[in-house]
């Protein structure tokens, strides 16, 4: 069994051997938490500053401020690309660009959150939207098409209503009229029943 004089010696012998690494390992131990912590911090004020450019977005979107709406949302596009935040900017030129009859890059800025958001809520939003479009453009396929996926229950009341718009516009009663009773039948409801109700009694009867 050794002494405590030899195992002393044992552990100065260690620590002159591995000493620099020991050291180092406290200094990336202690850097590494303060990364994260400063990582934090600018999340935090990135998110802040993301933030107050948005409510700038939405007041010119309230205001059809069409010149103040394009540079706050491209500035959240540019800058926080990695926020929801630029979805949501994307979301908002797309709303500016069908009301001025651009739908072409209504498209192209609603692909951009169908494609960066995957599953999430805005791209379920974005879709729907997008087949909106589609459908103002008389691309009835690609309406349906872009409709195909399987949405959550909570958008099943918009998307079957819109299905059922894009049959009605193809002259396909039966279809659009299934399409407008699952709507009714949603849970949420739509978002307009009585105008809903119009549109299955402007089919007519179809069996």
């Amino acid at each position: 069994m050794e002494t405590e004089d030899e195992q002393v010696e044992q552990i100065k012998a260690w620590l002159k051997q591995n000493g620099l690494s020991i050291v180092l390992g406290v200094v990336i131990g202690v850097g590494g938490i303060g990364g994260y912590r400063y990582w934090q911090y600018d999340q935090e004020t990135t998110a802040q500053q993301a933030s107050v450019q948005f409510t700038k977005m939405i007041d010119a979107l309230n205001t059809s401020d069409d010149d103040s709406l394009e540079i706050y949302a491209n500035k959240l596009i540019q800058e926080y690309s990695n926020t929801e935040y630029a979805l949501m900017a994307h979301l908002a030129l797309a709303r500016q660009q069908v009301r001025q009859g651009e739908f072409e890059l209504a498209e192209l800025s609603l692909q951009q959150v169908i494609g960066t958001a995957a599953q999430e809520p805005l791209a379920y939003l974005a879709r729907t939207r997008l087949a909106a479009v589609q459908l103002q453009k008389q691309q009835f396929d690609q309406a349906l098409s872009t409709l195909s996926i399987n949405f959550p229950g909570e958008f099943a009341a918009s998307v079957n209503e819109l299905r059922g718009d894009i049959f009605t516009s193809q002259g396909n009663v039966s279809e659009a009229a299934n399409a407008y009773r699952r709507a009714q039948g949603a849970n949420p409801g739509p978002a307009n029943g009585e105008f809903l109700q119009q549109k299955l009694d402007d089919l007519g009867s179809p069996s």
